[in-house]
């Protein structure tokens, strides 16, 4: 398998997955079963774990033995975080694409396959995503996908092919980390990753913008497993669930949002990547996530002007979710 790689006249790129861990011994079994089951293996698999207690070294251990192909764990001396975890793991891979699991998730055998031969057919494109199929703890589909999740609808698709990546982008993150994999040139770009960001938002916004914009695959390469311990989710809420939230909601779910974008916008103006129609784009999303940390911290009559300006300026529809995102901000308790 050594000499595969090492041979001269190998053409397909070497791909590496990264997987970070922490104490994911409940699902982690599966999640490596269904990459050692790959059409298209993986030349190296690298593990950050980040000081689990579970067993979960010990799996990762018994499977590193036991497959064709490089399997190297780090293990942290402290906590790190997912994002942070995700940037050392990164880090790790002298390769030409980097593809990202998640520790509970189960891929479905081409996955690796699809998103390489993507990047194949798509040279100028900077990274690769897909649908996933979210499933519950026993792998049982929920009736939905994660692209209807996050309404990521065929319209904003098709924006999306058409070179509207960035105001696709600016409106919600439509790019699941788990179904990801980009090239390895984008990482001097992209790193070190804001700790506030989470790392499949900043590298596709940061991407695009640089002009090694995505391109996805349509269809579910992944049962993206939802349960209670896990990070970030792709759960979808029912009418009262909603509803029981927006009346629970905090006025620190605005907090730092507006200076999450202000990073990104200072970060492509450091290195010379910021058009000024993409800084207006910028400044408008900015401004309007002030305006609605504004309205979080102000009584129900005072929010009205305010609403009603963004509403007319198109702010609502084009930043966040439109007439839901406006009932939400007229009507929200903050206790």
């Amino acid at each position: 398998m050594a000499a595969q790689r090492q041979d001269q006249h190998r053409t397909e790129p070497i791909l590496s997955v990264v997987m970070c861990t922490y104490n994911g011994e409940p699902y982690l079994q599966e999640q490596l079963d269904s990459i050692a089951r790959q059409t298209r293996l993986p030349d190296e698999l690298i593990v950050c774990d980040d000081g689990s207690t579970d067993a979960t070294l010990q799996i990762l251990s018994d499977f590193q033995e036991k497959v064709s192909f490089p399997t190297k764990i780090y293990g942290n001396e402290k906590r790190l975080g997912s994002t942070r975890n995700f940037e050392k793991a990164i880090t790790l891979c002298n390769v030409d694409i980097i593809a990202f699991s998640d520790q509970d998730d189960v891929w479905m055998p081409h996955k690796l396959e699809r998103l390489e031969k993507m990047l194949q057919h798509h040279p100028e494109a900077g990274y690769v995503f897909s649908d996933a199929l979210v499933v519950n703890e026993m792998l049982r589909p929920l009736g939905y996908t994660m692209w209807k999740r996050v309404s990521f609808t065929p319209r904003q698709r098709r924006r999306f092919e058409k070179g509207h990546q960035l105001e696709v982008l600016l409106k919600r993150n439509v790019v699941t980390g788990a179904t990801m994999a980009f090239r390895q040139e984008l990482r001097d770009w992209i790193l070190p990753i804001p700790e506030q960001w989470v790392h499949d938002a900043w590298i596709a916004l940061i991407a695009g913008v640089i002009g090694k914009k995505g391109v996805f695959v349509e269809e579910p390469l992944i049962y993206y497993r939802q349960h209670p311990k896990q990070a970030i989710g792709g759960k979808k809420f029912s009418f009262a669930e909603q509803l029981r939230r927006l009346y629970d909601a905090k006025a620190e779910l605005y907090n730092f949002q507006p200076s999450n974008y202000a990073l990104a916008r200072d970060r492509l103006a450091s290195v010379g990547k910021i058009t000024r129609e993409t800084e207006q784009l910028f400044k408008a999303k900015i401004t309007h996530l002030q305006t609605r940390q504004w309205l979080y911290a102000h009584s129900h009559w005072r929010r009205f002007s305010r609403v009603f300006k963004e509403l007319i300026l198109g702010r609502y529809h084009q930043f966040s979710n439109g007439w839901k995102s406006v009932a939400k901000d007229l009507f929200m308790v903050i206790k």
